[in-house]
């Protein structure tokens, strides 16, 4: 073509407003059809089953652990109550402080609020699904508010949910948590750009979502991660502003630096105070509770123990059953375009990768230990493994970056003609299809692509391709059936009740797997055995595991009934209590061949003059084991070693039981001076009136409540009323003044819209 005609080509017309509208709303579809459709990519059991008709559940903790949670809560709030114990489980236990439940959150509110009072076990399916969902969207968010391309951020987004932390703990609390991070950056972001305070108060409310949702080791990543991520954002400021301080400078300019660093110290602490609020009726509690349970006083070999092998790093570079490390080729290809152009936070994300591999290899490495020894909360969480939870958001930042930046290879790939691209990538999946999908097939996958998509490499289109890749190449390392069952989910049989029908009402009853997942707190009912989950109550733990050689400490604690029957996942191999035969042998009565019941079970409450003092709990628990059942209490800090109930020994059950769920009420008639034994788990902050005047509790057989009384007839009231329940008018107060908050904003926004000349050419 010649100069002169060249020269009289027209010249282009530059993009209308509304073409520019029309593209960038196309791009939003894009990006959420990608973010939902690797949802239903990790998780196509639950949809296959959902249009088959053939629903499918997932195993562990969500039919055991909240499911069972979430009727709780729902059936609570029906009623108007915000519950503080469960008297339906392991003998009771204090609710509130289980952060597991996620009591404050309102997603929960908000299914309790469409599933009703007692939620199908869908519902906790659901919560699952959407978290990533949601992971994905935070995500998205994130990296737009970076000033990444929609393609980059479609990518990076993808990253997030398929990222090592988010496989390898599908289902649990753990990744529900660790869902809401990227919304902390996204808000950690505008808190650094644009110093107000109510970025402030949007950071802290993402810290609340993710402490809500009830898991503290994600929370604690999740806001290391943070913080981390924060410093680094602010890092080029500081220095600025120390150079300041040394240099002459215009006077104007340093006042307005002065004034930004005040808006940031201003938003901090606005942030600092209302995560405080949002956080400390779920984190004082919880820790309160960690002293009694069985994570107090772990040991770093224990904790050290949990950690990877330098063998198990192979899994970075390829997938490997049972290991999630794996983050893509992908990754790692674009990393050197991220790092050449200096994309925002390519170089952070290189380094504190590096630094979470060196988490997780625990004692194999000097770094552990020496973030276990002076880092403040390191030591509180176990299973050093679970800093791989860096890694999603460093590979994001890596994919993002490198995806930014694809128009640095467009010259390199187009010297190649399609014919050989072709045959290049032929040969290599031909070489995949006898191996299997792995990591090259993504490779080339981005090589054609950017051969096919020329120079838009900034479209959610080429962003939603790259997600499939990435999604092809991780899925070698997922287990086929992601965690779930098909069939009749195991909460959802209740025919044992047939046989049994007042388990529960009249005193307490043993669920192993006759009913399952944790009916008592489904069902209202008294249930002994519960959920073994992380927190559970040390004095608990050891009863429970003395079953096997001692089952007479069923009716020592007032369990009258068992129902026995194979676990959902391991059968007749996952059982506390002993199998029906021996229970029969140690003095149970037949029903059926799952059904056995106690005739002598103690009440829920006696009186007895039977009374010693042991030095500890275990030799408590120790002395009651050696006659069980009998109606004793052998209290605490006291000489006694070994003891022998007397002969012939007074006591009485307790009668006109009531109970709710934070309190209970019975009457006793004492024919000497002696101690009242309620068959409830002792647990700090029970106040206990006997005749309206307050009686100090202890604990007695290692395990329950006990109170003294004088001669005569009582009546006996007990409350729950801990002294960290009052950490819920905190959460009141910042739930207050983020609503405020929000209420200024809109209004600012509101006057600076009316403010705005309107366009004289509109």
């Amino acid at each position: 073509m010649s100069a002169r005609t060249e020269s009289k080509r027209p010249t282009p017309k530059p993009p209308s407003l509304r073409w520019e509208a029309e593209r960038a709303r196309r791009d939003r579809l894009i990006a959420l059809g990608a973010i939902v459709g690797v949802a239903v990519a990790l998780f196509w059991p639950i949809v296959f089953g959902l249009v088959t008709g053939e629903p499918r559940f997932f195993e562990w903790d969500v039919p055991e652990q909240y499911w069972p949670d979430l009727v709780y809560l729902c059936d609570a709030l029906h009623e108007g109550e915000l519950p503080l114990w469960n008297p339906y489980d392991r003998l009771g236990y204090p609710y509130f402080a289980d952060p597991q439940a996620a009591t404050y959150h309102p997603l929960n509110w908000s299914l309790c609020a469409v599933g009703g009072s007692s939620p199908h076990w869908g519902f906790a399916v659901f919560r699952v699904v959407f978290g990533f969902v949601l992971c994905g969207g935070f995500g998205l968010m994130w990296l737009r508010r970076l000033e990444f391309p929609w393609s980059s951020s479609v990518a990076g987004a993808a990253m997030l949910m398929c990222a090592p932390f988010m496989r390898h703990n599908w289902e649990l609390n753990l990744t529900s948590a660790l869902a809401w991070l990227p919304l902390m950056l996204w808000a950690a972001e505008g808190l650094v750009r644009r110093r107000r305070i109510w970025d402030g108060a949007l950071l802290a409310f993402a810290f609340g979502l993710c402490a809500w949702t009830g898991s503290p080791p994600a929370l604690w990543h999740a806001s290391t991660f943070t913080l981390l991520y924060t410093i680094a954002r602010l890092w080029p400021g500081l220095r600025a502003f120390r150079q300041l301080r040394t240099r002459p400078i215009d006077p104007s300019v340093a006042q307005k630096a002065r004034a930004r660093t005040f808006d940031l110290v201003r938003a901090s602490m606005a942030a600092l105070v209302l995560a405080i609020g949002f956080v400390s009726p779920v984190f004082v509690p919880g820790l309160e509770l960690a002293e009694h349970s069985v994570q107090a006083g772990r040991s770093f070999e224990s904790i050290a123990d949990k950690a990877l092998s330098f063998d198990d790093l192979i899994a970075l570079l390829w997938p490997q059953p049972g290991n999630h490390l794996f983050v893509g080729w992908m990754v790692f290809a674009l990393t050197p375009l991220a790092l050449r152009e200096r994309e925002l936070g390519s170089r952070f994300a290189v380094g504190v990768g590096l630094l979470a591999i060196l988490l997780t290899l625990g004692a194999h490495t000097p770094v552990f230990g020496m973030a276990h020894e002076w880092i403040p909360g390191v030591s509180l969480f176990r299973l050093p493994h679970r800093y791989e939870a860096w890694l999603g958001p460093c590979a994001a930042l890596l994919l993002a970056g490198g995806v930014a930046n694809l128009d640095r290879w467009l010259g390199w790939v187009r010297r190649f003609e399609q014919r050989w691209i072709v045959a290049v990538g032929a040969l290599l999946c031909g070489v995949l299809l006898a191996e299997g999908l792995g990591p090259a097939f993504a490779l080339v996958g981005l090589f054609v692509l950017i051969r096919l998509f020329g120079a838009h490499f900034e479209r959610a289109a080429f962003g939603a391709a790259i997600a499939a890749l990435l999604f092809a190449e991780v899925s070698g390392a997922l287990p086929a059936e992601r965690h779930t069952r098909s069939g009749v989910h195991p909460g959802t049989d209740r025919s044992a009740l047939a046989l049994a029908p007042n388990a529960g009402h009249d005193g307490r009853y043993l669920d192993e797997f006759g009913i399952s997942c944790r009916s008592g707190t489904r069902l209202g009912r008294r249930e002994f055995r519960g959920y073994q989950d992380p927190l559970l109550l040390k004095s608990f733990e050891r009863t429970i595991a003395r079953l096997q050689e001692s089952p007479k400490l069923l009716p020592q604690f007032g369990v009258n009934i068992a129902l026995q029957g194979p676990h959902f996942l391991h059968g007749w191999d996952r059982h506390f209590a002993p199998r029906s035969a021996d229970l029969v042998a140690a003095g149970g009565y037949a029903r059926s061949p799952l059904v056995v019941s106690f005739p002598d079970a103690l009440p829920l409450a006696y009186w007895t003059t039977a009374v010693v003092r042991a030095p500890d709990r275990p030799t408590a628990l120790s002395m009651v084991q050696v006659d069980a059942p009998a109606a004793i209490a052998v209290l605490e800090d006291g000489d006694a070693r070994t003891w022998t109930p007397p002969a012939g020994f007074a006591h009485t059950d307790a009668t006109g039981w009531r109970s709710t769920r934070d309190a209970l009420s019975f009457d006793v008639e004492a024919e000497a001076p002696g101690y009242v034994v309620v068959n409830e788990a002792y647990y700090p902050g029970w106040v206990a009136e006997v005749d309206g005047t307050t009686t100090p509790i202890e604990r007695a057989n290692g395990l329950v409540r006990a109170i003294p009384v004088a001669r005569g007839n009582h009546h006996v009231e007990m409350r729950f009323e801990p002294p960290s329940r009052h950490w819920r008018w905190a959460l009141l107060a910042a739930w207050l003044a983020l609503l405020a908050l929000a209420a200024a904003q809109w209004t600012r926004s509101r006057r600076a819209t009316r403010a705005r000349p309107s366009d004289p050419a509109a």
